[in-house]
C-alpha cells in the first residue's frame, strides 16, 4: 500500500501543523524550503516516528523524499530505520547504507525524532516540482513492503526577484527663491486709440487677470513683490510706424493702470513693446491649414523685403478670403499685453513644506520638496508624490528629473516614464550612470547594464554601483532550464 507524507512547500520557513502518515505511526513536522540567492534550494522537515511504530527486530524502513517535474528527477538523501537486529546484523558485517542522510536504530514504545536538512543546487525546473516520497520496508534482503512515491506536495518557487540599489541627488539649497506668475491680457482698444476703457468689450475680465496675479502675491504672508514687467504687441495689419506707436502707447496705458490702481512706486513696474508680432503670425500661419501655407511662410522668412510692403505681400497671395480669416481668426490674438508678476519666497521648514507642498508647491525648492519626499517610506503614495511634484514644477531640471526616473524605476511597472526622465538628467553624472544600469539590468540587458555599474563606480557611485554587480551576477548565475 503506498504511503504519503504532505510536505508543506514554501519560500521561507514556517511552522505548519504536524501531518500524520503511515497508519499514525509518522508525523511530519517544521517543515519548509527554501531557495537562496546564490540558488540553492534548501528543504527543511521534522521526521516524528510515533511510540506506536510497528517494525520488526529484523527489518529496516527506508524514507526517500524526491523531486519530479517535466519528466526530471532528483532524489534526495533517504532516512534508514533499523530494527534492533538488522542493526547488530549490520554492524557486525560493516555494512554502511550509501547514500544514506542518516540511519536511526528503532526503540519500540519511544517516540523519536529525525530532523532533515538537505540543500541542492536549484534548477528552473524545479519551480513548480512535485515532492514526492517512497517508503520501503525490507526484512532478511526482501523487500516486504514497497510504497511507491505519490505527490505530498507541489513547490511554488517564487522567481528570481531584483532588488537593485536605485541613486537619488539630494538638490542644492536654492539662496533666494525667485517665482514668477506669467500670463497674456487681451484688451479692446477702440481703432487707433491707446487710452484704456475698463468697460469697453472684454476689458474688465482681462483687467482682472492681471490683478488677480498681483493680489495672489500681495496677499500672500509667505511672498514678497519684487517687480512687474509688461511686453506690449501690436497685430502687422496697417504701417509699421502706427503700429509702433499703437503698441507703445498701449503698452504704457497699461503700466499707468497698475500703477495708479496699486499706488505702487514707479521703479517697481517695467515695460516694453513689440509693434508687430510676428512671431506669433508664423505659429498660427505654420500650425494651420489655409492654402498656400509654405508660401506666406517663406514670404515671412524673407528678410530682404520691407515689413510693410511684405504684410501687403502675404495678403495677395493668400486672398481675399484667407487674408480674411487671418484678420478675424488670428490678427486679434497678436495684439495682446504679456505681464510677469516676479516675486520672491521665504524658506520653510520640513512640517512647513509638507503642507505647502499640497497647496502651493510652486512655493518649495527643490531641495525643500526632496527633503519632504524623504520624511516618507520609499514607495508610498507621499514619497512619490513629491517626486512627481517636483519634476512637474522644474520640468527641465537634471536632479528633478533623475530623482522623478529613480522613483519610477523603484515603483516598478513600464520604465518608459523613467527612461523620459534620465534623458534629462545630467548623462555624466554617476547617478544618471547606475540608474540607466538598473533599467537594463530590469529588461534583461546584462551586458550594457555591467558597463554602465562598472562607469558609476568609476566615477565615485561605489556602494550602489557593487549592489547592483552583486545583483547582476545573481541573474546571471540564476538557472534558466
Amino acid at each position: 500500500m503506498k504511503k504519503i507524507l504532505c510536505i508543506l512547500i514554501c519560500l521561507l520557513p514556517i511552522l505548519g501543523e504536524a501531518q500524520t502518515f503511515y497508519k499514525n505511526q509518522i508525523h511530519v513536522d517544521s517543515e519548509s524550503t527554501t531557495r537562496s540567492d546564490d540558488n540553492q534550494l534548501t528543504i527543511r522537515m521534522s521526521f516524528i516516528l510515533q511510540d506506536n511504530l510497528k517494525l520488526a527486530s529484523n527489518n529496516a524502513a527506508t524514507l526517500t523524499p524526491y523531486l519530479e517535474a517535466e519528466g526530471q528527477t532528483k532524489i534526495l538523501p533517504a532516512i534508514i530505520i533499523y530494527g534492533r537486529k538488522r542493526q547488530l546484523i549490520n554492524q557486525r558485517a560493516h555494512q554502511t547504507p550509501e547514500n544514506a542522510y542518516t540511519v536511526v536504530r528503532h526503540h519500540r514504545r519511544e517516540k523519536q525524532k529525525v530532523d532533515y536538512l538537505v540543500q541542492i543546487p536549484y534548477e528552473a525546473w524545479m519551480q513548480q516540482a512535485n515532492l514526492k516520497l517512497n517508503i520501503d520496508l525490507c526484512g532478511c534482503c526482501d523487500v516486504v513492503e514497497e510504497n511507491s512515491g505519490e505527490m505530498i506536495a507541489k513547490l511554488n518557487i517564487t522567481p528570481l526577484k531584483l532588488h537593485p540599489a536605485i541613486a537619488y541627488i539630494t538638490p542644492e539649497a536654492e539662496e533666494v527663491k525667485h517665482r514668477a506668475i506669467e500670463g497674456t491680457a487681451f484688451l479692446d482698444f477702440p481703432v487707433n486709440k491707446i487710452a484704456i476703457y475698463p468697460e469697453y468689450r472684454r476689458n474688465l475680465t482681462e483687467l482682472a487677470k492681471i490683478r488677480a496675479s498681483i493680489d495672489t502675491v500681495r496677499n500672500d504672508k509667505n511672498t514678497q513683490l519684487t517687480g512687474i514687467t509688461i511686453h506690449g504687441y501690436a497685430s502687422p495689419e496697417g504701417s509699421y510706424t502706427n503700429n509702433t506707436r499703437l503698441a507703445k502707447g498701449r503698452t504704457q496705458a497699461l503700466v499707468d493702470y497698475v500703477s495708479s490702481y496699486y499706488d505702487f512706486d514707479s521703479n517697481l513696474i517695467s515695460s516694453e513693446y513689440t509693434p508687430e508680432d510676428w512671431d506669433g503670425f508664423r505659429t498660427f500661419v505654420k500650425n494651420s491649414t489655409i492654402d498656400k501655407k509654405e508660401e506666406i511662410l517663406l514670404m515671412m522668412d524673407n528678410q530682404d523685403i520691407n515689413i510693410d510692403i511684405k504684410e501687403r505681400n502675404i495678403a495677395q497671395l493668400a486672398g481675399p478670403k484667407v487674408y480674411q480669416y487671418l484678420l478675424t481668426e488670428c490678427y486679434p490674438a497678436l495684439r495682446h499685453s504679456d505681464y510677469t508678476v516676479n516675486y520672491t519666497v521665504r524658506g520653510f521648514n520640513l512640517e512647513e513644506s509638507k503642507e505647502i507642498i499640497k497647496k502651493h508647491p510652486q512655493q518649495l525648492s527643490l531641495q525643500e520638496i526632496y527633503l519632504v519626499a524623504q520624511s516618507y517610506e520609499p514607495g508610498s503614495e507621499e514619497f512619490d508624490y513629491a517626486f512627481q511634484v517636483a519634476s512637474f514644477m522644474f520640468p527641465d531640471d537634471p536632479v528633478a528629473n533623475l530623482n522623478a526616473a529613480a522613483m519610477e524605476i523603484q515603483q516598478g511597472g513600464d520604465l518608459t516614464s523613467a527612461k523620459k526622465h534620465l534623458a534629462k538628467a545630467n548623462q555624466k553624472a554617476a547617478e544618471t550612470i547606475n540608474n540607466l544600469g538598473v533599467i537594463a539590468l530590469l529588461e534583461g540587458n546584462l551586458d550594457i547594464a555591467k558597463k554602465y555599474f562598472d562607469a558609476a563606480k568609476a566615477a565615485g557611485l561605489t556602494k550602489q554601483a557593487d549592489i547592483n554587480l552583486a545583483e547582476l551576477n545573481k541573474r546571471l548565475n540564476y538557472p534558466t532550464k
